[in-house]
């Protein structure tokens, strides 16, 4: 078991939190070592006290996008020794049928918590309980052929849920269903004849026997699963959108070159996107809109010739020298600072969508600095140029702060040694990789959250602090 899961165990046994894991025990091994996700029923009265203590542990809470239930909620924690996310699927009502649909609220609270084996640290189902359970999610989920189909798929799970049950044991009413011994035995009997014809006609009398506990009315139901095709096709293929958190995040990866800001990026993007709706923006060297389009494109043609050196040299002193900059120079960092701003609040557009943002770099205030204000004060140039200098200034200063920056830092030989390693057109030399240092070795980003991280350690020790610095920081809400 991943001590992430036993410290929430832990807590819930020690705030008398009622809790169970009511199906898919068969399988608890699993889940509880990051594979999969593990189902726990809360009761419904439980439900604050489960979700502060939850938060405290590290969990957070996500939608699923094509597939949501009431009663029915998806918790994500970080285990801090593996760095491994873990998926609770959190019951606080039982909610079930088909496995797209869930039509049926059961009021089977009672019988689950008198049939509750609390001798485990995950507390499980009896088998008395858990034989009347799956029988009656089995026959909920097979009445109709959209839910045949969806129960075939994943029927080699069922049979192992099955046949890891104790068969030594004895049902009991389920006054709270109107289900009696004998009417369980039989449903008992029907499933082990594995009879197609037999498991129907028994989906049939079931879902008769409980029809007021149906969440919709039969047409209600074939418009849902309708929809709920659709959606999830059009997911599939073509939206593709993973959980949504709630709240999103916007964080931001910063550092000079040689500090690994750009693995770590394409880093944190794998380990989120796998479940999470992730998305990277790019704030150094930011997309152009359709208003920066055609004066970008003219300033790159423009510095890939000087990259080859078909225009004007210039020394070391001369760039350096933030005075005499061109006029051209100047309406350019305009439209940079443009382009940077409609990208920040791209991010946090999708941010209130419930997306993780993780921003390869971010703008700071500093004159001069890196993804700065790069305009410098100077009173004796004309109206144009103050009139950029102006704009450039409340540009930056109209810039929403990250919600967290990771400022990223090596020594300089460390840089220059990741510098040689690097495939790269273009890439800075040893000189101009000196001089960056120099200029840039206090420069600050516009976060509200900021943390310095020593990046000299292995790749992955770092990553993994930065995980885990983000996902149980409490400044996330």
């Amino acid at each position: 078991m991943l001590p992430v899961f036993k410290n929430l165990f832990e807590a819930l046994h020690m705030n008398n939190v009622n809790f169970c894991n009511w199906k898919g025990s068969h399988s608890a091994d699993k889940h509880l070592n990051g594979e999969g996700d593990l189902d726990l029923f809360v009761p419904i009265d439980f439900k604050k006290k489960f979700e502060q203590i939850a938060k405290d542990n590290g969990f957070r809470n996500a939608v699923s996008y094509q597939s949501s239930h009431e009663h029915i909620e998806h918790y994500y924690g970080l285990d801090q020794e593996s760095c491994m996310f873990v998926h609770i699927h959190v019951y606080f009502k039982i909610i079930t049928g088909e496995h797209a649909s869930k039509n049926y609220n059961l009021p089977i609270e009672d019988f689950i918590l008198k049939n509750i084996d609390r001798s485990y640290p995950l507390p499980k189902i009896n088998s008395a309980g858990q034989h009347a359970i799956f029988l009656i999610r089995h026959f909920l989920k097979i009445g109709s052929i959209y839910g045949y189909f969806q129960y075939w798929r994943e029927r080699e799970k069922y049979e192992n849920e099955w046949d890891s049950f104790d068969h030594n044991f004895s049902f009991e009413n389920i006054s709270e269903l109107g289900l009696t011994i004998n009417e369980l035995k039989e449903m008992y009997r029907t499933y082990e004849k594995k009879s197609f014809l037999y498991n129907l006609l028994s989906s049939v009398k079931l879902k008769k026997i409980l029809k007021r506990y149906r969440r919709r009315t039969y047409i209600r139901h074939q418009i849902f699963k309708i929809q709920d095709v659709i959606i999830r096709i059009l997911n599939k293929f073509f939206i593709k959108k993973q959980k949504i958190l709630n709240p999103g995040l916007v964080v931001a990866i910063c550092g000079l070159d040689g500090s690994g800001k750009s693995s770590v990026v394409s880093a944190l993007r794998l380990q989120f996107s796998k479940y999470f709706c992730t998305k990277i923006i790019h704030l150094g060297r930011p997309s152009s809109n359709p208003y920066t389009l055609f004066f970008n494109l003219f300033i790159s043609i423009f510095s890939f010739f000087k990259k080859f050196k078909f225009f004007m040299k210039k020394t070391k002193h001369q760039k350096s020298s933030s005075k005499n900059i061109s006029l051209i120079f100047a309406i350019r960092s305009v439209l940079l600072a443009y382009d940077r701003k409609t990208q920040s609040k791209k991010a946090y557009n999708l941010c209130k969508k419930g997306y993780i943002v993780i921003c390869d770099r971010y703008p700071g205030l500093t004159n001069g600095k890196m993804d700065s204000p790069r305009i410098p004060t100077n009173e004796s140039r004309g109206f144009l140029y103050q009139f950029c200098y102006r704009q450039e200034q409340n540009l930056y200063r109209s810039i929403k702060l990250a919600k967290f920056i990771f400022h990223l830092s090596v020594p300089l030989e460390v840089a220059i040694n990741r510098n040689r390693l690097r495939v790269k057109f273009g890439k800075e030399t040893e000189e101009e990789l000196a001089e960056r240092f120099l200029v840039n070795s206090d420069a600050k980003f516009l976060g509200e959250n900021y943390r310095k991280i020593d990046a000299s350690p292995p790749f992955q020790t770092v990553l993994n602090q930065i995980m885990r610095e983000l996902w149980l920081s409490g400044d996330w809400n």
